[in-house]
């Protein structure tokens, strides 16, 4: 597993890480919401914003609190590349506003590569090429391309919304499906909930400028919900992310749990090269 391999496997399963050849299979969503001709004559303003309190309402009662969390899941990998990593068995530990532990096995559960992320640094021991990485939050950002905190990506690990101002708009519905926007400073989301229950079923976030070099990409898609100590959890993920280059990832979760007890082992053998 290469270090160039290992920081993309980190940054995909951050939004929002060798052995077999089938590929990742992801449909890209639609979203009613994302349209510059948008006729609002059918709502007042008033109306509108009636709705749209009452849709942010609902959908962030919906947020999955905990204290720690822990997973087991599978996940496939493919690029543009033409590099595809499937099958890949992850742990994930995470205590709330603290620490994020994943672990990552190829075959046998033969550890390839352990991350560690705290509010101060970022760590990936490589296993398999005996380096360790370790940077803290600024530095490790810079490396892995990421611009979010501890509290985002725990809440994107877990299935909470992400990149949800108190503002929303573009507002689309239908019997089954709730479409909007939402705007940040710097970024554009997209969100489909499901009408009965509000709970997400696919995000997109884009860059605010689309004319931007390099304008970024990323889809979430979420699936196969279950009921997890009260709290429904998707336990299917698809991810799309379009940046310099294409990156698909799909998470198969099997196993979760909450607020028990958990550990973050991270021994970093003395011959290990820094990185």
């Amino acid at each position: 597993m290469k270090q160039k391999a290992v920081l993309q496997i980190v940054a995909c399963l951050f939004s929002l890480v060798l052995f077999s050849c089938r590929a990742t299979k992801i449909t890209r969503a639609t979203f009613p919401s994302d349209t510059t001709a948008r006729n609002i004559d059918s709502l007042s303003r008033e109306k509108e914003h009636a709705l749209a309190r009452n849709i942010l309402e609902k959908v962030r009662a919906n947020r999955i609190e905990f204290k720690t969390f822990s997973a087991e899941l599978k996940m496939d990998y493919d690029d543009d590349k033409g590099k595809r990593m499937n099958n890949l068995g992850v742990n994930i530990r995470m205590e709330y506003d603290s620490a994020i532990w994943i672990r990552v096995a190829g075959p046998a559960n033969i550890e390839g590569a352990r991350i560690l992320v705290t509010k101060d640094s970022i760590k990936i021991v490589n296993r398999l090429e005996g380096t360790v990485m370790l940077r803290n939050v600024k530095e490790g950002q810079e490396k892995l391309k990421l611009n979010m905190d501890l509290r985002t990506l725990q809440d994107l690990i877990v299935g909470n919304a992400v990149f949800l101002s108190d503002s929303i708009s573009n507002i689309v519905t239908t019997q089954s499906v709730i479409s909007f926007a939402s705007l940040q400073p710097t970024l554009v989301s997209l969100f489909n909930v499901f009408a009965d229950d509000y709970v997400i079923q696919q995000c997109k976030v884009t860059d605010k400028d689309s004319t931007a070099v390099n304008s970024r990409v990323m889809e979430l898609t979420y699936g196969d919900h279950k009921v997890v100590e009260g709290r429904k959890i998707a336990f299917q993920r698809k991810i799309y992310v379009e940046d310099k280059n294409v990156v698909k990832v799909a998470l198969d979760f099997k196993r979760m749990e909450f607020n028990k007890p958990q550990s973050f082992p991270f021994p970093i053998p003395d011959k290990y090269t820094r990185e």
